[in-house]
């Protein structure tokens, strides 16, 4: 039998090691690797321009009582820089029980096509009957609340020209720092991130408000997914075509108005990546070489990091009547405070903003986990809460 406390170190060691490699190991290994494609290709390569004619886009949109951003979202997309006649508006209205359809229908716009359901499905139900009603070359993905820049449907399309580039995500940013604190940096992190995925051309997940792909490439989704935006991408990668990150095309939503809203987005999230997980499994075989060694390192390990915290908890108790272990312990429990001070502070009395990493780690996993539950025991809806923002 082992001794019971060189397990216990064991676990602790391994469990910590496993978080550090997916938040620090692997966004390093990914920015070396970059560094040295690099050198060996060389950094003079010129960006790509998109030639005329431009390619035929359908911006698809799905919406659910949006009459408080609706209008908005209409006048900032016929604002676009993109010709009148290589581009449509589709969106549809999913069972809104407020004035969203009635905005749709009055809008005279030829651009526009709206469709206005009775009954509400969910928003992968409604996406895959609204592709189906496009003979566009590229389909563009954004939600009602998402304001693109001018010239964002032009970057976003732009890396098509390569033919091996299947999907492209844009670069979205919050209008304001959200409810849960650290929210903006991790962001940041995040961009390093996808930005390095892109240059080795195995982006894996794309940000829902603002990404597109080719039409003859989407794969319409089971009814119940929840995370439509990284199964689709992710379903482009196990088709064997790229998925790039252009950051220069860019666009903009609100943060969630409080920390609350923002966990119940965390949440619905972290049930459908546990769900999606299993959409995509194939993804994680060897065969796909660095497209799972990434999908490993960015995305399963980080979605197991509660499941690491936990273990790593449970062995810290078990070595209490050491010094240093005593430490961990309090540091482990300190964290936990501050984040639970931090989703409780109101406006003006919020921590010091060297608190925000912390707080935003814990919250962050706390809400996988509920996540998983919700995953386990089927109880996420595949409708979604519309929160303040």
């Amino acid at each position: 039998m082992p001794d019971p406390k060189f397990l216990s170190v064991l676990i602790f060691a391994v469990a910590w090691g496993l978080i550090g490699y997916t938040y620090v190991g692997f966004p390093c290994l990914l920015a070396v690797w970059v560094r040295l494609k690099q050198r060996t290709a060389g950094r003079g390569t010129k960006q790509p321009h998109m030639t005329e004619p431009l390619p035929r886009i359908a911006m698809v949109v799905a919406a659910f009582n949006e009459e408080q951003v609706v209008q908005a979202k209409l006048r900032n997309t016929w604002q676009l820089d993109y010709p009148a006649d290589r581009f449509e508006l589709i969106v549809g209205s999913d069972g809104s029980t407020d004035a969203t359809a009635e905005l749709l229908r009055a809008c005279t716009d030829t651009r526009l096509h709206a469709y206005c359901f009775e009954e509400r499905r969910g928003k992968i139900s409604v996406l895959n009957d609204l592709v189906t009603r496009t003979e566009a070359d590229i389909l563009v993905f954004s939600d009602a609340n998402t304001l693109f820049e001018p010239d964002a449907l032009r970057k976003l399309v732009t890396p098509f020209q390569e033919p091996q580039v299947g999907c492209v995500s844009g670069e979205l940013t919050l209008e304001q720092e959200g409810g849960v604190s650290g929210e903006g940096l991790y962001w940041k992190y995040e961009g390093w991130i996808k930005r390095n995925e892109s240059a080795l051309g195995f982006l894996i997940g794309c940000n829902g408000g603002i990404f597109a792909l080719r039409r003859h490439l989407y794969c319409p989704l089971p009814t119940s997914t929840v995370v439509e935006d990284f199964v689709l991408s992710m379903r482009v990668l196990e088709q064997r075509y790229q998925v790039r990150f252009e950051p220069a095309a860019r666009a903009v939503e609100p943060a969630c108005a409080s920390a609350r809203d923002e966990m119940i987005r965390k949440v619905r999230i972290g049930a459908g990546n546990f769900q999606a997980l299993g959409l995509t499994c194939r993804l994680l075989l060897p065969s796909f070489g660095n497209v799972a060694f990434a999908y490993w390192g960015h995305k399963v390990l980080r979605w197991l990091v509660p499941f690491f915290f936990l273990a790593a908890a449970g062995a810290n108790l078990m070595l209490l009547d050491h010094e240093f272990f005593q430490l961990t312990a309090v540091a482990q429990l300190a964290g936990a405070l501050v984040a639970a001070r931090s989703y409780a502070a109101v406006p003006g009395r919020e921590l010091p903003r060297w608190t925000r990493p912390v707080s935003y780690f814990y919250l962050m996993n706390y809400a996988l986990f509920c996540g998983f539950l919700r995953f386990l025991f089927r109880t996420q809806r595949v409708t979604w809460e519309r929160v303040s923002r």
